[in-house]
């Protein structure tokens, strides 16, 4: 398994500069946010991307993943054909798709009740799987908890089953998992030849407030310090065949502080490696 850095948290900064954070992180490549910010997004891709990856590729770093702007992604959408023709022509094989978010009973502001929504979304993968198909990509359901569609492996199965696995597939998040109760030996199970791509954070709940009945907030946190135990989350992935890339999202509450967060990147790509490598 590789590990890649995830650039959601680098906006601003140039492609050298994103290639050589990634290069000082110790991992292999990067997941590249195409979103707006950063140095490639969905407006400059074709002509960002190419001297993009070629001043990553020097540096010796991969690109296996390009993710998308968290919204629902338009199948129909002249960007969205732009992003997937770029990706495919520069070698980036997959894409994560944006997300899907019900709301007591509506979805992205139709009003769909959960099946009806299942139902649209699956009618855009179809359409989204003929882009994967045209360019020999393939696009990824990302796994995240609380109201979205694909909330765990479960409700991601619903919406990518039948599909063909090369061009469709589900990425895979144990923290999201852990947050909705779901452990990940079942999910792997459930994701099947769909699973593409793993995640890397960890959550755990603290008290949202200190008076009255009891509600609970998710606090993302380091790789040792949450729900999901990374050390028995590489194991299990290592004894179901997992051999893939693994995306280290850099995800902590608080603020958004980029020195430090890059320095609790670090830490947790040097844990991780631990365990990858025992």
């Amino acid at each position: 398994m590789k590990l890649v850095y995830f650039t959601k948290f680098l906006k601003g900064l140039t492609a050298e500069q994103v290639g050589a954070t990634a290069a000082s992180l110790g991992v292999s490549g990067l997941d590249l946010a195409i979103r707006p910010g950063q140095c490639v997004d969905a407006g400059n891709v074709g002509v960002a991307l190419p001297a993009a990856m070629k001043t990553w590729r020097d540096r010796g770093l991969s690109v296996p993943l390009a993710t998308l702007e968290g919204t629902p992604t338009d199948p129909y959408a002249k960007a969205t054909e732009s992003i997937f023709a770029a990706c495919a022509e520069h070698g980036i094989p997959n894409i994560k798709l944006g997300y899907w978010l019900w709301r007591e009973g509506k979805w992205s502001g139709k009003d769909l009740p959960y099946w009806q929504g299942v139902e649209q979304i699956r009618a855009d993968l179809a359409a989204l799987q003929r882009l994967s198909e045209k360019y020999g990509v393939r696009c990824l359901v990302h796994t995240h908890c609380d109201n979205y569609y694909g909330m765990n492996a479960s409700s991601a199965r619903h919406l990518v089953n039948g599909f063909d696995p090369r061009y469709v597939g589900i990425y895979l998040d144990p923290a999201h998992l852990s947050a909705d109760g779901e452990t990940l030996a079942m999910g792997i199970d459930i994701c099947g030849e769909y699973l593409h791509m793993v995640a890397a954070k960890n959550v755990r709940y603290q008290p949202a407030q200190t008076a009255g009945p009891a509600t609970w907030k998710h606090d993302w946190c380091q790789l040792s310090e949450g729900l999901v135990h990374w050390p028995n989350a590489i194991a299990t992935l290592k004894a179901a065949g997992y051999d893939g890339v693994i995306s280290m999202h850099g995800e902590y509450s608080g603020p958004e502080v980029l020195p430090e967060i890059l320095e609790k990147v670090k830490a947790d790509v040097a844990f991780l490696k631990t365990h990858l490598h025992a």
